[in-house]
């Protein structure tokens, strides 16, 4: 795995993260963009070889003029947990996101979830996650969870926070068959026993996501992209009423995806941004109920007095009893 590095202004990051997703195929595996001052933006892109990363670096550099591009070999070890181990816990409204060596200090009337650093995404220190966790959290004070899907579930995080707010069951997908053994993990260590389901699955068309929907609430933390080719299959599978939780785009990237979901009748009612990266939660409206018709009885008698009175406004007319 080898790791592109650049600094540059914010413009210039969001377009270079955005033709670095979309180019077919493309040399990085992930891109990340974020804020590290108030006029610099650094870019990562993560790839899996030496000459995915050398056709990175030549594109970054012919895209922006003058701009510095690094790229290093990251060791063959587990650099993920490396790079997380010890990190302080996580507070994102109730929630507590933390390792062992933290959650004892989690404090009174907060809601504690066990998650260690690991390889699988979402241990609630990026944007995303926590901008999520916070949405959930708002959605829980307003309504029961219910039933919950979580596509893209990386370390189980947020199908295990859902649960933990009073959701009734979930069931949680990720493309990654070792993401998903990891948030089973997680699972099991927060005693979360079968109210959860893991499925390995790409997009929401597995088997196992359909026969679960409707669902109350539906999250998908993944990327802006993604996000926008499952616009239909979302919409169709939260129930009526229900709401929906979207992340894994940056602030630059909401319009797309605003315009797909929105495209399919969801309606937005609270977005989130957090370094750089958004949050939105949208609502699938009920349907409206038409008006009930009069009992036929009722309608001839309003009929009877609608004829009565219509009598009383013509001149010289007389209203028989």
């Amino acid at each position: 795995m080898f790791r592109v590095h650049a600094v540059m202004s914010r413009a210039d990051a969001e377009r270079l993260s955005d033709l670095l997703v979309a180019l077919e195929p493309s040399p990085a595996a992930a891109v990340a963009a974020e804020e590290i001052s108030k006029n610099s933006w650094r870019l990562e892109a993560f790839c899996m070889d030496e000459e995915r990363a050398t056709g990175a670096v030549h594109i970054i550099g012919a895209e922006v003029r003058g701009v510095r591009v690094s790229a290093e070999k990251l060791e063959d070890k587990d650099w993920v947990a490396m790079s997380l181990a010890g990190l302080p816990a996580v507070h994102a409204g109730p929630f507590v996101v933390a390792g062992a060596h933290e959650l004892g200090r989690a404090g009174a009337g907060k809601i504690p979830i066990w998650i260690e650093a690991g390889p699988a995404f979402g241990t609630g220190h990026h944007g995303t996650t926590k901008g999520c966790l916070e949405s959930l959290a708002r959605v829980a004070r307003s309504r029961r969870l219910g039933k919950v899907l979580d596509i893209g579930t990386g370390s189980g995080v947020l199908a295990i926070a859902a649960l933990k707010a009073g959701a009734d069951s979930a069931i949680a997908s990720d493309i990654d068959p070792e993401s998903i053994r990891i948030a089973r993990e997680n699972a099991k260590n927060n005693r979360m026993g079968r109210t959860v389901r893991f499925v390995v699955a790409t997009g929401a068309q597995n088997a196992a996501i359909r026969g679960g929907a409707p669902y109350d609430v539906v999250l998908a933390n993944i990327l802006a992209r993604p996000l926008v080719g499952l616009s239909a299959d979302i919409a169709a599978l939260v129930r009526p009423g229900g709401r929906v939780i979207l992340s894994g785009l940056l602030t630059h990237q909401e319009s797309q995806v605003r315009t797909a979901f929105e495209g399919r009748g969801l309606h937005l009612i609270d977005r989130r941004r957090i370094n750089g990266w958004s949050t939105l939660t949208y609502e699938r409206p009920k349907p409206v109920t038409p008006a009930k018709k009069p009992a036929p009885r009722m309608r001839d008698a309003l009929a009877l007095i609608d004829q009565r009175w219509s009598a009383t406004l013509q001149p010289g007319a007389l209203l028989l009893p």
